[in-house]
């Protein structure tokens, strides 16, 4: 950043901070205020369909495509509970119901919706629910789910709008990156996100939350030139927008995929090297600023208003999600981790297969690498391929007891490493060498 940018930055940042943090508190509190009879209705004909479906679904058979409707029917549940208490009140609690067991979500929540026709009263015969407060996450998904519900748009409606928007935002980023970088940049994001089934994104309101506010930050990067404090103050609102909207999904996709973009954009990569290291590190600082302080004042905020302890819960789910847990019996200490690696590949015969194509790739690399300036040009983004991979080692036991969301963490570790090994690395340079070195030896 120049002296001027930078001695501005504090309060430009400040400012797209909290104008971000006002804007989707009072989107949200508008959507709590919206009459609550219209959302059940629309609620009650939703929950067939998650019924049909299941917790659980997997399609293909496949694990890494399984679905979440579990976590979609708490959404809905909250949605059609909202009007409980006034919009402030119900805001900051997030209630929702259950019974002691949670494979019956769905079923609870046909319960909380269904009414004795007579009196308008609950059902006498239904199951004692219990209220428990979601508190420590914002919920900005309400902010669409909760308007679309009230205009009678069932669940199955919402994917519908969830899949016209991400394709609207998909294609235009696709567009933009091949305008202003090349058809090779626009693959290269196509390949990743396609890696990581990103069509199967829309049908989960959880899974399309980072998606969509990452495919804005990359629309908004490519849209224009953008110098690096710019692309920072963006940065923080997208961090403080994923701690607003997402329950701890995807959420680095919001930062690795617009810092890829950016990278990429022809200025920028003309002045690749250690000083773009230092812009992508900074970047990271704003997006990570962003994010911990809209979700920490969701903690504060709560707590005042509630009287719950919200930062206590906060704080200690925070450690569960970063501390050693359990999974399936497995202590989920790094040791333990790289065991159940080993036995999950030495089970199928692919341990040592593994090993050889690792060791396989880091030969390759180092043959076909252009030349140590070249390295140093490509590290940012290195640096950003590594973002995801960090972020999910960081929040180890919620990533290994959700996998089969978060590994679509690794939609940027795809797209910046596609890109990072290309403009390091030449495979004309590599079979050269190779060439070299045996004539080399038979002469």
């Amino acid at each position: 950043m120049e002296q001027t940018n930078l001695k501005q930055f504090p309060r430009r940042a400040a400012l797209a901070f909290f104008v971000t943090l006002a804007a989707l508190f009072l989107l949200l509190l508008g959507a709590y205020a919206l009459p609550g009879a219209p959302v059940r209705q629309s609620v009650y004909r939703s929950v067939e369909t998650l019924r049909q479906e299941g917790l659980y679904p997997e399609f293909f058979g496949f694990k890494l495509f399984q679905m979440d409707n579990y976590t979609d029917t708490i959404m809905l549940f909250e949605a059609a509970a909202a009007d409980e208490t006034d919009p402030l009140t119900a805001m900051m609690t997030n209630t929702t119901y259950n019974v002691d067991n949670f494979e019956t979500m769905q079923e609870d929540l046909c319960w909380y919706l269904e009414k004795d026709l007579s009196t308008g009263a609950q059902r006498t015969d239904a199951p004692a629910l219990t209220p428990f407060s979601y508190a420590r996450y914002w919920h900005g998904y309400l902010i669409w789910l909760r308007p679309l519900l009230a205009l009678g748009v069932p669940y199955a409606g919402v994917r519908v709008f969830q899949y016209v928007v991400l394709t609207l935002l998909f294609a235009q980023t696709l567009w933009l990156l091949y305008r202003r970088c090349n058809a090779r940049t626009a693959l290269w994001f196509l390949i990743s996100q396609l890696a990581v089934s990103v069509w199967f994104v829309p049908h989960q309101i959880q899974y399309f939350t980072t998606f969509a506010i990452a495919y804005a930050g990359c629309v908004w990067v490519l849209a224009a030139p953008r110098r690096s404090d710019d692309v920072c103050v963006a940065l923080i609102v997208l961090g403080a927008a994923t701690a607003f909207c997402d329950l701890l999904v995807t959420p680095i996709l919001t930062l690795g995929l617009p810092v890829a973009c950016w990278l990429l954009l022809p200025p920028q990569h003309l002045r690749a090297g250690t000083r773009q290291c230092a812009a992508v590190a900074a970047g990271s600082l704003c997006w990570g600023g962003g994010y911990a302080l809209c979700w920490a004042s969701k903690w504060v905020l709560a707590s005042l208003l509630t009287g719950q302890d919200i930062i206590g819960d906060a704080l200690h789910q925070a450690g569960v999600r970063t501390a050693a847990d359990t999974w399936h019996g497995w202590e989920l200490t790094w040791g333990n981790i790289f065991r159940i690696v080993y036995s999950a590949l030495a089970d199928r015969g692919l341990f040592w297969p593994a090993v050889a194509l690792l060791v396989l790739a880091a030969v390759a690399f180092v043959v076909c690498l252009r030349s140590k300036t070249a390295l140093l040009r490509t590290l940012p983004l290195g640096l950003t391929a590594l973002m995801a991979p960090v972020w999910l080692a960081v929040l180890r036991t919620h990533s290994i007891q959700h996998g089969w969301f978060t590994w679509r963490s690794l939609a940027p570790t795809v797209f910046a490493g596609l890109a990072f090994v290309y403009y390091s690395c030449s495979l004309r340079m590599g079979v050269k060498r190779v060439r070299q070195k045996l004539f080399a030896e038979k002469g």
